[in-house]
């Protein structure tokens, strides 16, 4: 009896709740969303800004380097280096803490000459992203391989959808959503029509290119939703219920 009653509140259990089903916005949105995104495939790529973790490489053109004689090559190659912090900022020789995230490499090179005039004569200064642990895109939902992707071997949506493996026969291919970090910190959500992206011709759309953080999320459609309850129920559920002894029959799309 006691079987019994667990295996009823699991049924009921599986009549409530589905698994994790993130619901897409309201239609104005995701139009909204869309012709964000056409006009996003239009602009030339933005500069690439720094982040919270990145090595950067900070070279000032004279009187930078020791001698030889006092370090080895290696050494003198990691003089140059600097990790920004978590909080966004990293220690310089002479004019302290500086704030990087969200600048340019060209804008902290600005910064770091006009601070460094008080020590220097017409200071030079050059800076480039060394290192970035943070180089990849992100792919997810409704795809057969969801999974983090080097970037900027995946340079486009496209291509990083496919290199996750393609999009699954439930998704909804017309809003897949292009999360995108601005320069606030703040994430700004993109729907893309995936068909039509994949269109040629007059009918196709620009390829959306992809930034380093960047996370693209495939939703699964309505059907797909409802098919993964049935599949939860046939394959996971019922197999359960059988191991506590409790015998059942059912018949899918049985005539009533």
């Amino acid at each position: 009896m006691k079987r019994l009653s667990l295996a009823l509140c699991l049924i009921l259990l599986a009549g409530c709740n589905t698994p994790a089903v993130i619901p897409l916005p309201d239609d104005e949105q995701v139009d909204a969303g869309k012709s964000a995104a056409e006009e996003l495939a239009k602009l030339p790529l933005p500069e690439e800004r720094i982040r919270a973790g990145d090595t950067l490489r900070i070279v000032r053109t004279s009187g930078e380097m020791p001698s030889i004689s006092a370090f080895t090559a290696n050494s003198i190659y990691e003089l140059t280096l600097y990790t920004v912090m978590n909080d966004g900022t990293f220690q310089y020789p002479f004019i302290g803490m500086v704030k990087a995230v969200g600048k340019t490499p060209a804008q902290l090179a600005e910064e770091i000459r006009g601070r460094q005039a008080v020590y220097y004569q017409e200071p030079r200064v050059t800076v480039n992203i060394n290192q970035s642990p943070g180089n990849t895109v992100f792919v997810g939902g409704s795809v057969r391989n969801p999974q983090p992707l080097p970037f900027p071997a995946a340079p486009t949506l496209e291509q990083a959808i496919i290199g996750a493996g393609g999009i699954m026969i439930d998704a909804d291919s017309s809003s897949v959503a292009l999360l995108r970090m601005d320069e606030q910190g703040q994430y700004k959500t993109y729907f893309i029509d995936y068909g039509k992206l994949m269109h040629g011709g007059i009918e196709g759309r620009m390829a959306v290119a992809l930034q380093r953080g960047d996370v693209v999320f495939v939703p699964k459609s309505g059907i797909g939703n409802r098919v993964e309850g049935v599949e939860l129920y046939m394959n996971q559920l019922i197999p359960f219920v059988k191991t506590l002894g409790v015998g059942f029959n059912y018949d899918l799309n049985r005539d009533q």
